[in-house]
C-alpha cells in the first residue's frame, strides 16, 4: 500500500488520483486471493470521498454535486441586477487609485480558468459589500483598487487555482446639496465619477456667484475647493474635485477681484482665487500674445486703501517663477506691444492693369507709381485721364473745431477760420482723381500711398458707348439736347462740348415733350405774326 495516500488528494484535486499514486501501485508479493488489492481499492476510494468534499465549493459551481447555501455558486446572475439600474453617462475612464467606493456601487467578482463564474453584488446602506460564503467587507470610503485587494485577499483564501478579479460594474447615484450662490439651492442628484464641475455648469450660478471659491464639505468633516474658472480656461482638474455622498457645495458670492490689462489672449477682470501669483493671472488671461513686449511689464497693487505701488518685471521671470508675488485684491498687471509688429502696409489696384490686386507697400515711400509698375502697368483700353485713388478713412475720431466750423456761414467766420476750414475739408476728401498723363510731366503730383488704399483705372469709352451700356437711345430721346455733369467739377455741359466722358459722370438724356398738331400750328401762327410785325415795323 501507498503511505499517506489521503494527503496526496488536495482540494484542487476533485474525483482524480494523482499521478504519483498510481505509480506508487505495486503488485502484491504474497498471493491472498487479491485482499491487499481490495485494501488498496478501499483507500484509494475513501481519500477521493474526502478529497470531493473538499472542492464543494468548486464542484458545485461546475455543475455537479450539491454546494454549500451561501457559496458564490449559489449567488444570482447579474443580470437582473443590472437591469434594475439605468446607465450613467461618464466623462472618461474610472481611475480606480481615485475612485472611492459608497453604497450603491455594483461590484463584480470573476473567475475563470477551470472554473467559469461571475457574482455581481450591490455595497450596502451601512457601506459594506456581502460575500456568499466569506461574510461582509466594509468598503465605504475606500478606493476602488483598495476595495479589489480586499475582496481578492478572501476569495484568494477560499478559491485555489482559480483566476480572480474584482471590478466596478456601475456607479452609484447620490444626493449632494447646493448652496449660497445657486439658482436651484437643495438636493442634487450625482454619482461617483463626477466632479464639481458636472453638478455646477455655466447656468447654474447666479449673476454675482464665485467660480473660484467654491467650498465642498464631505461628511467626515474634511473640505476640497473647487476654482471652476481655471480649470475651465486651462484645463487643470486638480482645482476640479470630486464629489462624494452628502457633500455640501457651497457657493459664495465674488467680492474680490484683480486685472489683467493689454497683450494678453483674454485681458480683463478676474475673480481673485486663494494664493493667486503673477502666472495664475498670466494662465487666467490667456498668456501674453506674440506681439506682447517681453522685456517690460507692469504689476501696480496696492500698500493700503489710497497709496499704490509699482513693480517692473520681465515676462520671462514669471514663468521661471524668479518674480512671481502673490496678487491681492484690486492688483493690476499691464502688459505692453511691440510697436508696429508685423504689420504689413498694402494697398490694392483695380480695373485696367496687367495684374490687378492687392500689393505690399511701405507707407511713406511707395508712391501711386509704384504700384502701377508693380500691377504690370496699364491695359490699352485704359483711361488714363480719370484714375481714382481711394484713402481708407481710419476710424471714426471726431474733430470739434471741425464740427464747429462747419456749422458756421462764410460771414460768420474769419479769414482765418475759413483756411482752416477748407484744409479740414481737403483732409477728409476719400478719393482723389489723377490724370496720368499730367502726373508723368509733374512727379509731384505722385501721390503717397497710405494703408488700404485701393486705385481703380477704369476703361475709356465715348458718350455713345455709355449710352449703348444703358441700352441706347429710346424712340422719344431728345437726342439733340443730351447733357453732362462732371463729377469732378460739378458743372453741367452739352454732350457735344465734352471732350471725354470720366467715370463718375452723370449722362442726362431728356425726353422730347408731347406737342399736338394744333399746338404746333399755334406756335407756327405766332412766329409768322411776330415776322410779320417785325417787317410792317421795318418797312415804315
Amino acid at each position: 500500500m501507498v503511505s499517506r495516500a489521503r494527503s496526496l488528494v488536495a482540494p484542487d484535486q476533485g474525483r482524480r488520483v494523482p499521478g504519483l499514486l498510481r505509480t506508487d501501485v505495486w503488485s502484491a508479493q504474497d498471493i491472498e486471493g487479491g485482499a491487499c488489492v481490495r485494501k488498496l481499492l478501499g483507500c484509494v476510494l475513501s481519500a477521493l470521498v474526502m478529497g470531493w468534499m473538499l472542492v464543494s465549493p468548486v464542484s458545485g459551481q461546475l455543475g455537479t454535486g450539491q454546494s454549500s447555501p451561501g457559496d458564490l455558486s449559489n449567488a444570482p446572475a447579474e443580470e437582473p441586477l443590472l437591469s434594475k439600474v439605468p446607465p450613467l453617462t461618464l466623462a472618461g475612464v474610472v481611475d480606480p487609485k481615485v475612485y472611492r467606493v459608497g453604497p450603491g456601487d455594483l461590484i463584480q467578482v470573476q473567475m475563470w480558468g477551470r472554473v467559469s463564474r461571475s457574482w455581481i453584488g450591490e455595497v450596502g446602506p451601512e457601506g459594506v459589500l456581502m460575500l456568499p460564503g466569506s461574510g461582509a467587507i466594509p468598503v465605504a470610503g475606500r478606493t476602488l483598487a483598495q476595495v479589489r485587494e480586499a475582496v481578492l485577499g478572501v476569495l484568494r483564501a477560499d478559491y485555489r487555482g482559480v483566476s480572480l478579479d474584482v471590478r466596478l460594474t456601475r456607479p452609484r447615484s447620490f444626493y449632494v446639496y447646493l448652496t449660497g450662490q445657486v439658482k436651484q439651492p437643495g438636493p442634487a442628484m450625482s454619482n461617483g465619477a463626477s466632479r464639481v464641475g458636472d453638478l455646477l455648469n455655466t447656468g447654474a450660478l447666479l449673476g454675482d456667484g464665485s467660480l473660484r471659491r467654491i467650498l465642498v464639505t464631505h461628511t467626515d468633516g474634511s473640505r476640497d475647493q473647487a476654482d471652476l474658472d481655471l480649470f475651465r480656461r486651462t484645463g487643470d482638474v486638480s482645482v476640479n474635485p470630486w464629489l462624494r455622498d452628502g457633500d455640501i457645495v457651497n457657493v459664495p458670492v465674488a467680492t474680490e477681484f484683480i486685472y489683467a490689462l493689454g497683450a494678453l489672449a483674454q485681458a480683463g477682470k478676474f475673480e481673485l482665487g486663494d494664493r493667486d501669483s503673477l502666472l495664475t493671472l498670466f494662465r487666467l488671461a490667456g498668456d501674453p500674445l506674440p506681439a506682447a513686449d517681453a522685456s517690460r511689464a507692469l504689476l501696480v497693487r496696492w500698500k493700503d486703501a489710497f497709496v499704490a505701488e509699482s513693480l517692473w518685471f520681465e515676462l520671462g521671470d514669471v514663468y521661471s517663477r524668479t518674480t512671481n508675488p502673490e496678487l491681492h485684491e484690486g492688483d493690476h498687471v499691464y502688459v505692453y506691444y511691440v510697436p508696429e509688429y508685423h504689420v504689413q502696409h498694402e494697398a490694392s489696384i483695380l480695373g485696367e492693369v496687367a495684374r490687378p490686386g492687392v500689393y505690399p507697400i511701405q507707407q511713406g515711400r511707395h508712391r501711386l507709381s509704384d504700384l502701377v509698375t508693380a500691377a504690370g502697368g496699364f491695359r490699352g483700353n485704359a483711361d488714363l485721364s480719370t484714375i481714382r485713388v481711394f484713402h481708407t478713412t481710419r476710424g471714426n475720431e471726431s474733430d470739434p473745431e471741425f464740427d464747429r466750423l462747419i456749422k458756421l456761414s462764410r460771414s460768420e467766420m474769419t479769414d482765418t477760420e475759413y483756411e482752416t476750414l477748407r484744409a479740414k475739408l481737403a483732409a477728409h476728401r476719400e478719393d482723389f482723381r489723377v490724370d496720368w498723363a499730367r502726373l508723368r510731366k509733374s512727379p509731384e503730383l505722385d501721390i503717397l500711398l497710405r494703408w488700404g488704399d485701393a486705385v481703380r483705372v477704369a476703361p475709356g469709352r465715348t458718350l455713345h458707348e455709355y449710352i449703348e451700356l444703358g441700352g441706347g437711345f429710346t424712340a422719344r430721346a431728345d437726342r439733340g439736347k443730351v447733357r453732362i455733369t462732371g463729377s469732378a467739377t460739378g458743372q453741367s455741359q452739352r454732350a457735344r462740348d465734352v471732350q471725354a466722358v470720366a467715370p463718375g459722370d452723370l449722362i442726362w438724356v431728356p425726353e422730347r415733350p408731347d406737342v399736338t398738331v394744333w399746338q404746333r400750328l399755334q406756335t407756327l401762327l405766332s412766329v409768322a405774326a411776330q415776322v410779320a410785325t417785325v417787317i410792317v415795323v421795318v418797312r415804315r
